[in-house]
């Protein structure tokens, strides 16, 4: 009996050490309660949610918060909503929202999955180059995109100067 407890012990301790060293992988890929398509209220809140948190982390490094504004925020829907459509995931070519918004500097972050606003953050503040462009300080604008499809959310954040 002890044998196997002994097991048991080892096989649940090598399980809590893999879940410890892929934290925040296995944080970002938890599945959120959400049995079917969200409502637009909930839609509009995810985005808003997404927004405050970016400007949380601007703020903590002693940077301005980014204003959300129609142009990238039609470019950020429009790719959002192509990506969640086609199943495809990839940044695209940044030219057209560059010269559209006639910006002189613009940046992107997707992400996709049944993760809360607060994990896309978050997993976007563990990769450095998403982090990279949340923190630069010569970006003053955003613009969001959040689809909701096939179970999970496709989110495209676009900022510009």
């Amino acid at each position: 009996m002890t044998s196997k407890l002994t097991s048991l012990a080892r096989r649940v301790g090598g399980v809590v050490v893999i879940l410890l060293a892929l934290g925040p992988a296995v944080i970002v890929a938890a599945p959120v309660a959400q049995a079917s398509a969200p409502r637009s209220a909930t839609l509009i809140n995810y985005e808003h949610r997404v927004i405050a948190l970016v400007n949380v982390q601007r703020v903590r490094y002693g940077l301005g918060r980014l204003v959300q504004t129609a142009c990238p925020d039609s470019y950020a829907k429009g790719w959002a909503a192509y990506l969640a459509s086609t199943g495809y995931f990839y940044h695209r070519s940044m030219m057209s929202f560059l010269n559209g918004c006639r910006a002189q500097r613009v940046a992107e972050n997707i992400a996709r999955g049944n993760v809360s606003a607060d994990g896309i953050v978050a997993a976007w503040m563990a990769s450095p180059g998403h982090r990279a462009n949340i923190l630069d300080g010569r970006l003053t604008h955003i613009g969001i995109g959040a689809v909701y499809a096939r179970g999970g959310w496709t989110v495209d954040t676009d900022f510009s100067r």
